[in-house]
């Protein structure tokens, strides 16, 4: 085979592969911006956090789509939020908190309290991390 064939043949494969995989990144769904206009501010009461450990933990949610600021705060056991309503719910992060471990009991926002409306029957007994009273010895194993 020539050199200026094999040549050419590289050059479109290479020009190809971009291509192909620009492509493939276009269908992912990328973080939007989140509008000011949009956010709302709750307030999350909690049960389950005991320490700076659970407060890390919970405001890893931080990360997820739409969440635009989060505060822990285990002293009064809430957790701040403020969220663009257009790309997440109030419910959403709270099953994302109860995922890492802990309770949310209600929330509060602009319109008032709001239970949750789960029976302790029907509430999955989360896996603590934090908050079984281990902190002070140091078994506490948040990440």
């Amino acid at each position: 085979m020539n050199i200026k064939v094999l040549g050419t043949m590289l050059a479109t494969i290479a020009v190809a592969s971009v291509i192909f995989f620009a492509l493939q990144t276009d269908g992912v769904d990328k973080p939007r911006p989140i509008d000011p206009a949009n956010v709302v501010k709750s307030t999350i009461n909690m049960t389950g956090m005991t320490c700076g450990h659970c407060e890390v933990a919970i405001e890893k949610v931080g990360q997820n789509r739409g969440v635009a600021k989060i505060k822990a705060i285990s002293e009064d056991q809430r957790v701040e939020v403020e969220y663009d309503k257009t790309q997440t719910d109030i419910k959403t992060i709270m099953d994302a908190i109860q995922m890492k471990g802990f309770t949310p009991v209600s929330y509060e926002d602009e319109s008032g309290l709001h239970e949750q409306n789960v029976s302790k029957a029907e509430m999955k007994e989360p896996e603590m991390k934090c908050g079984s009273g281990k902190c002070g010895t140091g078994k506490c194993g948040a990440q």
